[in-house]
């Protein structure tokens, strides 16, 4: 849940402002080194002329004797005897020696410099982190530890020239130079003492070998070892959600592939939570799609009160994995009391037609969730008669645009904008996903303005906010900490309270267990949840608001026919959660085959059960206390007719 208001503003990488920039010397040392040599070579010079009795006078030496004399301060042969010596010959004297004592001893810190940093890992104990992968996800990881946390970072990369993980290193991180997937770069790492391990590379299967060696070598720790390891982790570690802290080694796996994630979702190997070792699958492209639609849901622009409205029509650019995930997120999250399924329709080239028939084979229930349409044409070349005759058939009230280049994404919503202008037809609000994979992309996000939730400010001119996907999501707060779940393991907490009040047990219900134990599918079911209930919020035009702000608590729901609207709108969602999930309906509940008898109308369902849902609202505004949040009143409302944005009315 979060307040109405959100300033994320891009990072720019070489931003001066970040707190660990190098000091003057660090970035000029050998400049100073090569100064500091040069002079003391001219004041052995300078020295050697007036001490030294010339040829030209009957004496022994030349200017050549001069130089060399100087040179041989550096190797520690200035003559014993100095009485009578002027100061600064005394000060090249000891100079010298010191630029090449310093330089020797530089040399050698350069060589034992990353062993004597890893052995004082010993010593930090779960107060450091392991990143394998340094690409633009690890990246982004490394350098939130590195730039706001106390935590010791180190990387795994096998590239000697990669860039960015000599940027992590100038932050402090230590670079390790392999192959992740070998045992003995990770036992270099010291990765079984770690308190987080993130699997970032860009191949999935890897990421799956390095977490299963990282997990073999954490059964090399002893018991007694193990003992003190948790007392480390319970005392640095603060409690959360109203569990006890995680004490284990905490690996976070990123797997991009929705095939390799169905897979091993639900692997043995994945629900390993012990001591020593806990696992957590990391879909980046569900957890980008899940943040977009927390700042930039579609009823934020535009929401159908009742059947006398347009329903709900978004409008995606793309079939690639974001452009699915998001689809996911609108048959989820996407329900509102008109009590009709929104519209989709989806634009991309007609080479998706093999991926849009395995979406539809891999999810057979979305047309229950959603009216979904794909029309098959390059959104770079569309015709303005293509684009009017989609637009003014229904209109569209948001469009996500993810197309696999980000310049791609950027061009296209403009001249859609562009042409959308042309034609005179309504504003049309577009949400740009970046993908930022390339540098290029640091460089044309500069001027894009952050997200907010109020849309009202959006210009007709050009209303397309830019979403840079990876710098709003890759971050300690919702990768680790887990930002987006934080409802999600408090109604479950709450779940799991009130079943062992009234008597219940593990024994007789699966569920009645820590968050931190339920399996992937009862996780997701709580975290959909948890993501509509913004969204019901919206529709009561409620907000909720930190609890020490000065705006006064509101009664939710307001009144009765609210109460039943939301109840029967829970039913829904959970309905499309359930079908997507691939179950269908049976007259009596069967895991195993999926069936489940209360996927039915709200009009045929008990009154039992219709409580149910009635208490799942009721519950809503104490979840929410349990975060230190509370329910106010919105001073603004949207409008359901005329402009798909938000219009506002006082309270």
């Amino acid at each position: 849940m979060t307040p109405p208001h959100r300033d994320n503003g891009s990072r720019d990488r070489g931003s001066s402002s970040e707190p660990n920039q190098a000091s003057f010397f660090a970035r000029h040392e050998w400049t100073l080194v090569g100064l500091l040599a040069i002079l003391a070579f001219l004041l052995g010079c300078i020295g050697y002329s007036q001490t030294m009795t010339f040829s030209d006078v009957g004496g022994p030496n030349t200017w050549w004797d001069v130089a060399y004399s100087s040179f041989r301060l550096f190797i520690f042969e200035a003559p014993e005897e100095t009485a009578g010596w002027p100061m600064y010959m005394q000060i090249a004297r000891a100079l010298a020696p010191m630029v090449v004592l310093y330089t020797a001893a530089k040399a050698v810190w350069n060589v034992i410099e990353e062993q004597v940093a890893l052995y004082a890992l010993l010593f930090r104990k779960r107060r450091f982190v392991v990143v394998c992968g340094i690409g633009e996800t690890g990246f982004r990881i490394a350098r939130d530890y590195c730039l706001n946390s106390s935590k010791r970072v180190v990387v795994i990369d096998n590239d000697p020239l990669n860039a960015l993980a000599a940027e992590l290193k100038n932050y402090g991180a230590i670079v390790v130079c392999g192959n992740a997937m070998d045992p003995l770069v990770l036992l270099k790492s010291q990765v079984i003492y770690a308190k987080e391990l993130f699997l970032c590379t860009s191949d999935d299967k890897a990421n799956i070998a390095i977490a299963k060696n990282a997990e073999r070598l954490t059964r090399r720790i002893k018991a007694t070892e193990v003992k003190k390891l948790e007392n480390i982790a319970r005392r640095l570690e603060p409690v959360v959600g109203g569990e006890p802290p995680d004490v284990s080694l905490r690996c976070f796996l990123c797997v991009d592939s929705p095939d390799i994630y169905e897979i091993f979702s639900v692997h043995s190997f994945f629900e390993i939570n012990s001591s020593r070792f806990a696992i957590r699958l990391f879909n980046r492209r569900e957890t980008i799609a899940r943040n977009i639609f927390r700042v930039c849901a579609p009823d934020l622009y535009y929401r159908p009160g009742s059947r006398g409205n347009e329903p709900m029509h978004i409008l995606f650019i793309g079939f690639e994995a974001l452009v699915r995930e998001m689809i996911l997120q609108a048959a989820l999250t996407a329900h509102y009391t008109d009590f009709r399924l929104p519209h989709i329709t989806v634009l991309c080239e007609s080479d998706n037609k093999n991926r849009v028939e395995r979406f539809r084979h891999r999810y057979p229930h979305l047309d229950k969730t959603v009216d979904i349409n794909f029309v098959y044409t390059d959104p770079m070349t569309i015709t303005p008669e293509t684009w009017y005759e989609m637009q003014t058939g229904t209109h569209f009230n948001v469009c996500y645009v993810a197309l696999e280049h980000d310049v791609e994404s950027i061009l296209s919503a403009r001249r859609l904008n562009r042409l959308r202008r042309h034609s005179g037809l309504a504003p049309l609000n577009f949400v740009v996903c970046l993908n930022q994979q390339n540098f290029l992309a640091e460089i044309i996000d500069d001027d894009f303005e952050p997200i907010i939730m109020d849309k009202l400010n959006l210009p007709d001119f050009e209303p397309i906010e830019y979403f840079e996907s990876l710098d709003e999501t890759i971050s300690i707060e919702i990768v680790v900490n887990e930002a987006l779940d934080a409802m999600a393991r408090t109604l479950h907490n709450a779940y799991l309270n009130t079943q062992l009040a009234s008597g219940g047990s593990n024994r007789s219900n699966a569920s009645i267990i820590p968050w931190s134990e339920l399996p992937a599918h009862k996780k997701k079911a709580n975290q959909h949840a948890a993501a509509h209930m913004d969204v019901k919020l919206r529709i009561a035009n409620c907000v909720a608001l930190p609890i020490d702000a000065r705006e006064t608590e509101a009664v939710f729901p307001p009144d009765d026919l609210m109460m039943e609207l939301l109840a029967q709108l829970e039913h829904r969602r959970w309905m499309a959660d359930k079908y997507l999930a691939g179950y269908s309906y049976g007259e009596v509940r069967d895991e195993d085959r999926m069936l489940h008898p209360d996927l039915i109308p709200w009009e045929q369902l008990t009154e039992a059960d219709k409580e149910k849902d009635r208490a799942n609202i009721r519950q809503i505004p104490h979840l929410l206390k349990l975060q230190d949040l509370k329910i106010c009143r919105m001073y603004h409302g949207i409008e359901t007719p005329g402009r798909r944005k938000p219009v506002y009315d006082q309270v």
